[in-house]
């Protein structure tokens, strides 16, 4: 039965589907109640070519006049089609034959949402009828959902498999929330001793146990999988042992199989009909999140002060796996189910799905593309450069130029600072986006009404678009903090901050270097403009860093930190805004803010030189906690050894308290082993194990001993420890450890900036511990 529906969605996935004669669309679209799937067939994809080029070959596509230009200034012509295949045969066609397409790299799933503004949530009116189980809409009217809502109730499952160090499947762990919660295990039980409970169910072959869990898989209709490595390791692993065992793995919405795609250096990804995939590792780091490492055990500790039920790491831990598995099946279903609430409660603790429900809203791409910055870029710019009459070119036409200069960064005056406030720009790039009008269009429309900047580039005053999306985004930053509305807030901030990076990028269409040196170029000069002011009016500046300059406070202005710093940070504003209306009569969004103020400042001097050190620095805030910026404390390469380490001798050293007699105590533990769980490195591969060849670094050892005895592990992420006879991995229980590495590699490094500075030697101290262990 056929229906009228009129009803507001998020779209969860989206699919293009050739069909006979004919391109479809197909979107899953969540509703309040149901996951409906939409099914668009009238839309003809298409790229572009000039309208001077003639065409004395057949295509299977259709050509019109539409009136718009390319940044070349030559008019262009669309080329549609009735399927996305023939688009594809067309452009490699032409390609082979010397001619030009434009946005032939633009999907025409993608396409279709830009075009109509749409990000994300969409309202949809028209004919509903129910296919099986699933309601369809087929050619509906589909439009931008204008007001943003809350985030829709998911159906979430966490996933969990548990293998031996083979090829062997042990058990497959689901709990999942929503509408409705399911927890089971479904266990192996080849010799047929135990009994089904209310948490695990047992099968008597791999088959069997994976039949059972694709089968009833429908039943709990997910829209998100979620887990730990879920794809790379679990969604993986099935895949194999479904084909090894001829199933397939149907977890799709429609009942398709799921597909897996590597690709080098970025790790595993999938597709999964109706259906999406978020990764614990990956999706926390896009977040912003750091922590020690992203083992699960370690991420439940510090976001939900719990461990896994099995804390062992290495052989250790797959020795207990499978003592479990043959001794006690139920305590390795209680292990197994345990990893997926982890997951769960780490999700909602730290609110992933509104952070990538934000997202969506803002940058416009679905949950699976949220890493692609340059297609956000798309998807924001590309529809707007259509209505004023352009179109753009494809991402590998454009030409690499050379790169744009980075931020400014002066010299620190090295030493012991004190009372010294941060001035920090707001907003810094964006802000100068929007000040001086760059964006692509502006920069081809320079000479319209245009603005010349310090390095020669005009950009016009009235012809653009991001000034435009800047505002917005800057305002609805300040509606997420009067909300205190984290999320929003920080979705606003990567897809704000991103701009500067894609147009820098040559992974761009619209990239050109005359674009990102502008906005780096006027910053630096601002930043110049900024320190040279508060000179002017009296202030020491001890360093500056692209968007921040630190000063030290005048005597008379101590006692009142806040004022002085805010009264400075408003005199530099006016100041600036004064100078850009002078010199280029725009009107100045840019401004100077307080963030922070140091008791006392360290600047360590530049290894190897007498300057003092850029991008290092570490200080007592005014509430007695310790920052470090670019130290060792905070770097991910370093142990925590050497972490806890230099923590304790800043600490120390701020307060003027001897260190001699700490540095020999630290290394003497270290020495008898006290350390030791503390003395591991963990490390990302950045390639495939396979693709170095030319140099063979530590972390690299130790992932290739590992390869050797585990062939089918995907290696993306590499814990060791430094022995006696090398690199091994933790994986191995290394023995042996080098500890003579850890006190020169790792102790002496973060130690003897300070007491260079005061002029002691670290190997002095040690020596003096190791002279004693003789008296």
């Amino acid at each position: 039965m056929t229906e009228i529906i009129h009803c507001q969605g998020f779209i969860l996935q989206d699919q293009i589907i050739d069909r006979n004669d004919h391109m479809e669309l197909v979107y899953w679209v969540k509703i309040p109640e149901d996951v409906v799937k939409v099914i668009i067939t009238t839309e003809k994809p298409l790229f572009f070519i000039e309208s001077d080029v003639e065409l004395n070959m057949s295509f299977q596509g259709e050509r019109r006049k539409l009136g718009l230009k390319a940044f070349n200034g030559r008019t262009v012509d669309g080329i549609y089609f009735n399927k996305h295949k023939d688009l594809l045969d067309t452009r490699e066609h032409f390609h082979k034959n010397g001619i030009r397409t434009y946005e032939s790299d633009v999907r025409p799933n993608e396409r279709f949402l830009m075009e109509r503004f749409i990000n994300g949530e969409v309202m949809l009116q028209g004919p509903c009828q129910k296919i099986g189980k699933t309601r369809v809409f087929t050619n509906p009217q589909i439009k931008a959902l204008t007001d943003q809502h809350q985030i829709p109730k998911f159906n979430i499952m966490s996933i969990d498999i548990e293998t031996s160090m083979g090829d062997d499947l042990y058990s497959i762990a689901i709990h999942q929330i929503g509408e409705a919660e399911y927890k089971k295990v479904y266990m192996l039980d080849e010799s047929r001793t135990y009994t089904n409970d209310d948490l695990t169910h047992f099968y008597g072959s791999e088959k069997e146990l994976l039949n059972a869990f694709i089968n009833e898989f429908p039943t709990y209709d997910p829209d998100f999988i979620v887990g730990w490595h879920v794809v790379g390791f679990d969604l993986n692993f099935l895949d194999r042992k479904c084909q090894k065992l001829g199933l397939r793995l149907n977890l799709g919405r429609d009942g398709s199989q799921v597909r897996l795609r590597e690709r080098k250096g970025a790790g595993w990804f999938s597709t999964i009909a109706g259906r999406q995939v978020i990764d614990g590792p990956p999706t926390l780091r896009s977040a912003f999140y750091s922590f020690e490492n992203f083992k699960l055990d370690t991420v439940a500790s510090e976001v939900l002060g719990t461990n896994k039920d099995i804390s062992a790491t290495g052989m250790e831990k797959v020795e207990e796996i499978t003592r479990r598995f043959n001794e006690d099946k139920h305590a390795l279903a209680k292990y197994n189910i345990l990893d997926c609430t982890l997951v769960l409660d780490i999700y909602e603790k730290l609110q992933i799905y509104d952070h990538l429900f934000r997202r969506v809203q803002y940058s416009g791409m679905l949950i699976d593309r949220l890493a692609s910055s340059t297609r956000s870029f798309d998807h924001l710019y590309l529809p707007r450069l259509h209505r004023k009459g352009f179109i753009a070119g494809n991402t590998l036409d454009i030409d690499k130029e050379s790169a744009s200069l980075g931020g400014l960064v002066i010299e620190g005056t090295k030493g012991l600072h004190e009372h010294v406030v941060v001035l920090d720009f707001k907003s810094l790039y964006p802000t100068i986006i929007k000040t001086f009008k760059i964006d692509p269009l502006s920069r081809l429309r320079g000479d319209v009404n245009g603005t010349r900047l310090k390095n020669g580039v005009s950009f016009s005053k009235t012809e653009h678009i991001l000034p435009e999306q800047i505002d917005y985004l800057l305002g609805q930053r300040e509606i997420a903090k009067h909300r205190q509305d984290k999320n929003l807030s920080q979705a606003v901030k990567i897809l704000m901050n991103s701009f500067y990076g894609v147009m820098g990028s040559g992974g761009c269409r619209f990239y050109h270097a005359d674009l990102a040196t502008s906005i780096t170029s006027t910053g630096q000069w601002l930043l110049n403009e900024s320190m040279n002011h508060a000179r002017s009016l009296g202030y020491e500046v001890v360093y500056g860093d692209t968007d921040s300059i630190f000063v030290k406070l005048k005597f008379l202005d101590v006692s009142q930190k806040d004022k002085a710093a805010n009264s400075l940070a408003r005199k530099i504003t006016n100041h600036l805004a004064e100078l850009i209306k002078r010199e280029f009569n725009v009107e100045s969004f840019l401004e100077m803010e307080y963030e922070k103020y140091f008791k006392k400042l360290f600047i360590p001097g530049m290894r190897g030189s007498e300057q003092g050190a850029k991008k290092r620095y570490a200080g007592l805030l005014g509430n007695d906690e310790l920052h470090f910026s670019g130290m060792e404390f905070v770097r991910s390469d370093w142990t925590k050894a050497a972490k806890n380490f230099q923590f304790e001798i800043y600490k120390m050293f701020f307060k003027d308290e001897s260190l001699n007699e700490y540095i020999k105590s630290y290394v003497n533990d270290l020495k008898n082993g006290i350390y030791d769980q503390d003395l591991v490195y963990s490390k990302r591969l950045s390639k495939d194990i396979s693709e170095y060849t030319k140099s063979n670094p530590p972390h690299v050892k130790a992932a290739k001993l590992l390869k050797e005895k585990e062939p089918d592990k995907d290696i993306r992420q590499i814990s060791y420890l430094m022995t006696l006879h090398g690199p091994v991995p933790i994986d191995l229980s290394p023995r042996d450890i080098d500890y003579q590495h850890y006190i020169d590699k790792q102790l002496s490094p973060v130690a003897t900036d300070v007491l260079r500075f005061k002029g002691i030697s670290f190997d002095d101290i040690v020596m003096g511990s190791q002279m004693s262990l003789f008296e």
